[in-house]
């Protein structure tokens, strides 16, 4: 590795080490795997369970994005978050950032007419965002959803300019009507209906992909009680005491309840059943969570939803290609996902072999972004 790339991968086997390598790192038994991609998710939104202005910091997204990589996450594609973020991507250090990477989506818009829709676009154009972010949904009839016309508005102006839509939505019909205005990716799973082979057909056309995030219908209604992950120790490492205490008060279990919490444990076997008939039918499925928001656990809720992909019926090297070479080619994120020359030298190197369970990612024994030992105490490092 040199400035934060890969310069070679090969075996001790086949030829020496070139005379120049100044320093090693002795992973003998070990496993190395490209790091963890989160195709959709969330910083700066919250702190625990608090949100406000209050939260919404440069200070806050940094220390995020050091817990994404403890827990081996080392990309990060955020589709909605405070300005603020663009300031701490932007002083990113590319070869060797230090904390997970961030790319950027910038608030989601809600424009509502095509004359806000180009306005809007336009004035978040002035910060170069990875993606725009657009909801198309009605939340349960507590808002007005997107009409075609506003986000056809969007999505047009934005392709002019070479950046993709990010679409959230909850339907197949509106997930089809957002492929055929040219949506560059599904963020969320369809829960209302199975998916069919139209939908297929446009995915496939269209070279869209979808983040399912399995983990965020999860997040609505699994606090109703105390979640079986709380005892978890992996969870528990960089967890929050203070904010696990709260989850269990009554009165916060309460506000899990309800026809909210009620519609996505419904609706979550219908969107693991869809993802499962869209991998089948090859579209690519990145891995997403929409973690970030209170409860949403950043950096653990990525490992649950692929232990959730795995228990679907996706075998264990199917989750993993989810989480990086896919995660990566869906969001336009060059150089990462894989480990080859030239490609950036985040990856992690593990105990355990998630070939054989996808599971056996917790078994994170260092993490290495941009060639830079950022996480773990056991590998040895040799002059």
């Amino acid at each position: 590795m040199e400035e934060g790339r890969v310069v070679d991968v090969f075996s001790l086997d086949d030829r020496s080490l070139p005379g120049h390598i100044r320093q090693t790192h002795d992973v003998s038994g070990r496993y190395i795997v490209p790091g963890i991609i989160n195709a959709h998710g969330h910083v700066g939104i919250a702190r625990g369970l608090e949100t406000g202005e209050a939260v919404r910091t440069a200070e806050n997204i940094r220390s995020q994005l050091v817990l994404y990589a403890r827990y081996g996450v080392t990309s990060v594609v955020s589709l909605d978050e405070p300005l603020v973020a663009f300031d701490v991507r932007n002083n990113q250090d590319p070869h060797h950032p230090g904390k997970a990477r961030l790319y950027l989506s910038g608030p989601v818009l809600s424009p509502s007419t095509p004359e806000e829709a180009v306005r809007d676009v336009n004035d978040l154009l002035e910060h170069n965002p990875d993606w725009m972010k657009i909801r198309v949904d009605d939340q349960l009839g507590r808002t007005t959803k997107m009409s075609p016309n506003v986000y056809d508005a969007v999505i047009r102006t934005a392709r002019k300019h070479n950046t993709p839509v990010a679409s959230h939505m909850v339907t197949l019909e509106d997930a089809k009507e957002l492929l055929r205005r040219g949506t560059g990716l599904l963020a969320h799973s369809v829960r209302d209906r199975p998916v069919d082979d139209e939908l297929i057909s446009l995915m496939r056309e269209r070279e869209v992909c979808i983040t399912p995030t399995l983990t965020r219908e999860l997040s609505v209604f699994v606090y109703a009680g105390r979640p079986d992950f709380f005892d978890d120790p992996f969870f528990l490492k960089y967890a929050d005491p203070d904010v696990l205490e709260q989850l269990q008060k009554p009165e916060v279990q309460q506000r899990y309840t309800g026809r909210s919490a009620d519609y996505y444990r419904e609706a979550l076997p219908l969107a693991i059943e869809n993802m499962m008939v869209l991998h089948r039918a090859g579209i690519p499925v990145a891995m997403g969570t929409d973690s970030g928001p209170p409860a949403r656990f950043q950096g653990y809720f990525e490992h649950l939803e692929m232990e959730m992909m795995q228990d679907a019926g996706m075998q264990p090297e199917e989750v993993l290609a989810s989480a990086t070479r896919l995660a990566a080619r869906c969001m336009n994120l060059e150089d990462s996902g894989t480990l080859k020359s030239g490609s950036l030298a985040d990856f992690l190197v593990l105990d355990q072999s998630p070939l054989e369970d996808i599971r056996n990612l917790r078994s994170i024994n260092a993490v290495f972004i941009g060639g830079k030992h950022l996480v773990g105490s056991q590998v040895l490092d040799r002059p």
